[in-house]
């Protein structure tokens, strides 16, 4: 083995004494690695856990009068709100049935008749059903339709309409109907020569123009934003151009719509709007889920 030789040795910077001593100080810390605790934890917990068992044994066995106080006292409170819950109940369905017959009756007494002449402008390639589904469904109004063909097309749209000769009835709309070169239906109002475009919007207009068709009248509020995201669904499958995304939305319309006609339960303009626009989108194929709906629709509205 060979013996390392150094040609300089250095002088170190700094010597440290073989033992340090040292300074005396006023306090004094354990060394926690050389000193090991001699306490027993599980002794103690298992110790606690008995003692408070035992307290809430004995409790339970005899426990103090003003915990029975109380508790009784929460048992009156409860009983007291109880009746009170079944008497608010009984009160507010009272007030309910008072407010429904009140607003009834107030239709009936303030709704003057209705004598209105309209315009509208209609594509022959999309025609409006819904007009000769309002005539077979709305009893008190009589809705005479005369037909017109503007100069931006050859020939008028293929249904035809009722012609009502009597005017007994309470209200009447005179309604001139144009088959015209146009992209959807045209409510022409008048003012400023703005119009109302949709076949839906129209169906809000004609309901908001007779009260005892207008569904916004309803005290159920659910069902009158129901009502109008379903005339929002029939307007807004017109503008889809994919064919799922089409049958996605009438699913979806199918979700929201009440399809029982049955009883009671007579068609409003939702169920038109619903029915208008499969006729006008999907001749030949309605969902299944509709299918008895729709051809409980073909034989009330045709």
């Amino acid at each position: 083995m060979r013996n390392e030789m150094t040609m300089y040795t250095l002088k170190p910077v700094v010597s440290l004494p073989r033992t340090l001593h040292h300074r005396k100080t006023m306090y004094e810390m354990r060394n926690i690695h050389e000193e090991r605790s001699t306490d027993n934890h599980t002794e103690a917990v298992n110790k606690i856990v008995p003692d408070i068992t035992e307290q809430v044994i004995s409790f339970l066995k005899s426990p103090m009068p003003e915990y029975n106080a109380l508790e009784a006292r929460q048992e009156k409170i409860l009983a007291q709100l109880a009746e009170l819950k079944k008497q608010v109940s009984v009160l507010s369905n009272f007030l309910k049935h008072s407010n429904q017959v009140a607003v009834d009756d107030r239709s009936r007494e303030t709704q003057e008749a209705v004598n209105e002449s309209l315009i509208i402008n209609v594509n022959p390639k999309r025609p409006p059903y819904s007009i000769s589904a309002l005539q077979k469904v709305w009893k008190d109004t009589d809705i005479n339709v005369q037909t017109y063909v503007h100069s931006s097309i050859d020939k008028e749209g293929s249904i035809s309409y009722q012609s009502s000769t009597c005017s007994s009835r309470k209200n009447v709309i005179n309604l001139s109907l144009i088959w015209k070169d146009v992209e959807d239906l045209e409510l022409v109002s008048g003012l400023h020569s703005y119009c109302v475009t949709g076949e839906t919007n129209f169906l809000r207009y004609l309901s908001r123009l007779i009260s005892s068709h207008n569904y916004e009248n309803s005290l159920c509020i659910e069902k009158v934003n129901t009502t109008d995201l379903v005339l929002d669904l029939c307007h807004s499958l017109h503008f889809e151009e994919s064919l799922k995304k089409k049958q996605e939305i009438l699913s979806l319309i199918a979700d929201k719509l009440d399809t029982n006609l049955s009883g009671e339960k007579k068609p409003d303009i939702a169920d038109i709007a619903v029915w208008c626009t499969i006729k006008q989108v999907f001749p030949k194929k309605c969902l299944p889920k509709l299918t008895k709906w729709y051809e409980a629709c073909e034989k009330l509205f045709v």
